[in-house]
């Protein structure tokens, strides 16, 4: 189908569609945990570091999900016919151009981030490990079902590491909290994976990609999926009791909010236990997305306000 059948608009929206933003965004508040946890209490907070480390994350992620749809284009003509690919709006050649240009404005700015902090090319060897190993996902591991899943799980907790490196080189500071909540998070990322499994059985069959919906049904898979979803929900309670009781480094509103979203994925964990029907498997994987992004933005938002406000004293 040539683009020329979409408007100028349609094919612009497509090119932002594309990029999966959310996704993206949640990759840069991952990246911005891992800076601003780490971040030593009684200085100055430098907002800096942080905004460069979340583009970069950003721009990496929204590489990889554009290489991604050039990699599922097939799986999605039957999956998702609405996406730029399959509709048309963008063709296969161009979404490689785009890639490639995302890509590489995400070395850009790691390059940048090495320059203004003299950290000796780290900062580029770090991102292209994560971005290559999220374009190998996307083109290799996907197929191999729960390994691609599993792949998905470390690159998530390398974005944490990514933002706990770079506070540790540039101010010598070193938090294992970030690491461990990103371990849990990398564990909740695998149980989402694998509940994207679940609506996508037909055109996964169809394409020979042997997720672990494919292999061993619907229900099997929602109970393996529930279990690496608690590993989500014990990084909740690791970043809730250790540091906002225990070191005593969060506000009661944040508190409240963390807890709030903490139930809420506690619920999404044993919905998909009673009900794995492709629209509330979907619907549960898009919020868990959401439920991912606020608890990050929580923690993040506390800790910079703390720094800033309060000059780094606990509340």
């Amino acid at each position: 189908m040539a683009t020329s059948q979409f408007s100028k608009k349609e094919i612009f929206l497509s090119y932002i569609t594309i990029l999966r933003l959310v996704n993206g965004i949640v990759a840069g508040f991952a990246a911005a945990f891992g800076v601003v946890l780490s971040y030593p209490d009684g200085i100055d907070f430098d907002p800096l570091p942080m905004i460069l480390v979340v583009i970069a994350a950003m721009l990496v992620s929204s590489q990889a999900m554009i290489f991604n749809d050039i990699a599922d284009r097939e799986e999605d003509a039957i999956n998702a016919p609405h996406r730029p690919l399959p509709t048309g709006k963008i063709s296969v050649k161009a979404a490689w151009i785009y890639g490639i240009i995302i890509a590489s404005l995400a070395l850009g700015v790691a390059i940048s981030i090495d320059i203004i902090y003299n950290l000796y090319g780290l900062s580029v060897a770090t991102a292209i490990l994560f971005g290559g190993l999220l374009d190998l996902y996307d083109f290799k591991l996907k197929k191999l079902g729960f390994w691609g899943n599993l792949s998905i799980g470390i690159c998530v907790l390398a974005l944490f590491v990514y933002g706990s490196l770079h506070t540790y080189l540039i101010y010598g500071s070193f938090a294992w909290v970030p690491i461990a909540v990103g371990a849990c998070a990398g564990s909740g990322n695998v149980g989402r994976e694998i509940i994207k499994g679940l609506p996508d059985i037909e055109g996964d069959r169809e394409a020979g990609v042997r997720t672990i919906a494919v292999k061993y049904g619907k229900k099997k898979t929602a109970v393996i999926a529930h279990i690496f979803l608690l590993g989500l929900i014990a990084g909740a309670l690791i970043a809730l009791i250790y540091g906002g009781i225990f070191q005593g480094q969060l506000f009661i509103p944040s508190v409240v909010i963390g807890c709030c979203v903490g139930a809420l994925a506690i619920f999404l964990a044993i919905g998909i236990l009673f009900n794995q029907k492709p629209k509330w498997a979907y619907t549960t994987k898009e919020i868990l997305l959401w439920v991912f992004l606020a608890f990050l933005l929580v923690f993040i938002v506390d800790k910079i306000v703390r720094l800033a406000v309060l000059g780094g004293s606990t509340p």
